[in-house]
């Protein structure tokens, strides 16, 4: 596979440097959150173990929300098949849906 596409970080960039996901010397992983001081301008955890949480999350996160992209995308402008069209519908909610339930599930172990 072969996507010719920046990274969203790149693409992103003056957005994000904006309004950062991560804030800038607080640990990404939120059950961690600790305060660190940043090797590079870039690092988001504090340590090797944080980072491949992260990875592992963001891995989990994309393999289940590929499918519902796929459908999503497939579906948005199409005229002729109705249930190609519902389907599409059907992916987005279930996309919001994803999104909130990361982002409480994030939350909540923030909170502890």
């Amino acid at each position: 596979m072969h996507l010719d596409i920046e990274p969203f970080a790149v693409a992103c960039a003056p957005q994000l440097d904006r309004s950062p996901l991560a804030v800038p010397g607080i640990c990404f992983n939120s059950a961690c959150a600790r305060a660190f001081s940043p090797a590079r301008a870039w690092q988001v955890y504090c340590c090797e173990s944080c980072r491949r949480f992260g990875e592992r999350e963001m891995r989990k996160v994309g393999h289940m929300a590929a499918p519902a992209l796929l459908a999503w995308r497939l579906g948005k402008y199409e005229t002729q098949d109705a249930a190609r069209r519902d389907l599409s519908r059907a992916a987005r909610r279930w996309v919001g849906h994803l999104q909130s339930a990361w982002l409480r599930d994030r939350q909540r172990r923030a909170a502890g």
